[in-house]
């Protein structure tokens, strides 16, 4: 299936006339095989929150990898929802990236693509929600977007942005099979959201800004990707597709250090 190219991008700008260097953690599935799974650490640097169902000795993956072309070609993504299984027990499933080695920073830049897939021509007619957020190790959320469904659209996801664990609808959707990009600017008290079509067509769109200081951005180690159960057991049949993340937190460079120093120098011949 070829999938309109989408990328998610959360951005944290540097300060104007500093130079910043930066640590980063990317994931791009390609030293994964098609058809390795998350549940067990199947997927180097992965978590999942539960095990995948079983039934007449086989088991059935809640996320996995598979072949997805966002426009490029195909290539390696990561799957996550219910296109190939569900829980028993209609439980969430949350995957969830490490990024432990980041460097601590008050300001972070990540970028992945993503799409949400959903064959209309199915008999299940259910429909859950998805999201993507930043988590520290208590798993709370720093920065999220979520995607949840639509009333009276079973094509489309409306987006819902927010700090601190606290999201609002935007009053902008998603379509399936669609690929858009989305970006953060994350820094200081300021969060601000927007998104484009992924294929650079037309204008960026401001999803609103979020005056708030976010209280875990120097304590993020992960990135999760969430499927919500909202539809019953058994009724829905869509996936969130997730491919080539890049996770950057800039940090003050040598070079900015050393004209800091200077400046630090100066003023004390001053004295």
């Amino acid at each position: 299936m070829k999938i309109t190219s989408l990328a998610f991008t959360m951005v944290a700008a540097p300060f104007a006339g500093v130079a910043v260097a930066s640590s980063s953690v990317t994931y791009d599935f390609n030293s994964s095989s098609v058809g390795d799974v998350f549940a067990g650490g199947g997927v180097p640097g992965w978590t999942q929150s539960n095990s995948n169902p079983e039934a007449f000795g086989q088991s059935f993956p809640l996320a996995y990898i598979a072949s997805s072309n966002f426009g490029g070609g195909g290539s390696n993504a990561a799957h996550l929802g219910t296109q190939r299984a569900n829980t028993p027990d209609n439980s969430d499933t949350t995957i969830t990236g490490d990024l432990s080695s980041l460097t601590p920073y008050n300001m972070m830049s990540v970028s992945l693509d993503m799409a949400i897939i959903d064959d209309s021509a199915d008999a299940f007619l259910g429909r859950d929600a998805f999201s993507v957020a930043l988590t520290t190790a208590t798993g709370a959320e720093a920065a999220t977007i979520g995607f949840n469904p639509t009333t009276g659209n079973s094509e489309s996801w409306n987006i819902s942005v927010g700090v601190n664990g606290n999201t609002s609808t935007t009053g902008q959707v998603i379509s399936s099979e669609a690929g858009y990009t989305f970006y953060i600017d994350s820094r200081d008290n300021t969060t601000s959201f927007s998104f484009s079509a992924a294929d650079g067509s037309g204008s960026v769109i401001g999803l609103g800004s979020v005056d708030a200081l976010v209280t875990g951005l120097n304590s993020v180690t992960g990135i999760s990707f969430e499927h919500d159960t909202l539809s019953g057991p058994g009724t829905s049949a869509h996936t969130m597709v997730i491919e080539d993340i890049s996770v950057q937190i800039p940090e003050p460079s040598s070079s900015f250090l050393m004209v800091l120093s200077a400046g630090l120098i100066a003023i004390r011949r001053r004295r």
